[in-house]
């Protein structure tokens, strides 16, 4: 499995729109409003993929000194498979070229134990966003 992070022009984002309305409103139910934001147009936009084929996508911006990781959705199909986890991998590397040594994210709650087992603490409470709960979480590198 080789995974990497294939970064794509904001005017190429058709996978990325279906991969965020399968995985974001397909099966999380956040309103398709929700899913694209004014921050896409100057977030660092990725497909992550296995050799040629997408497994997901996520994006990722400058904000505060550090890197927040942004809608980072895995396909229910390669789902449990490591891909997730390979991302991240990357996405560190990513912010080492970047010279940076933070990474944030705001997780769905539930999901929090996925982006812990990466490395990540839980920074705060938790707060509600697109009617689900969230923590925010951080990871020093």
């Amino acid at each position: 499995m080789t995974i990497s992070l294939l970064k794509i022009p904001i005017d190429s984002t058709k996978e990325i729109k279906e991969i965020r309305k399968t995985v974001f409103h397909d099966e999380l139910n956040i309103p398709e409003s929700c899913l694209f934001d004014e921050y896409d147009v100057t977030c660092d936009q990725f497909l992550i993929k296995n050799d040629e084929i997408t497994v997901g996508a996520l994006r990722l911006r400058k904000e505060n000194n550090a890197i927040k990781l942004e809608r980072m959705a895995i396909l229910s199909k390669f789902r449990k498979m490591s891909y997730g986890i390979k991302a991240i991998d990357e996405i560190k590397k990513y912010c080492i070229i970047e010279n940076e040594s933070k990474i944030f994210l705001d997780s769905i709650y539930n999901i929090r134990d996925f982006y812990k087992k990466c490395g990540f603490g839980e920074i705060g409470t938790i707060f509600e966003r697109v009617g689900l709960p969230h923590i925010r979480m951080e990871l020093e590198l």
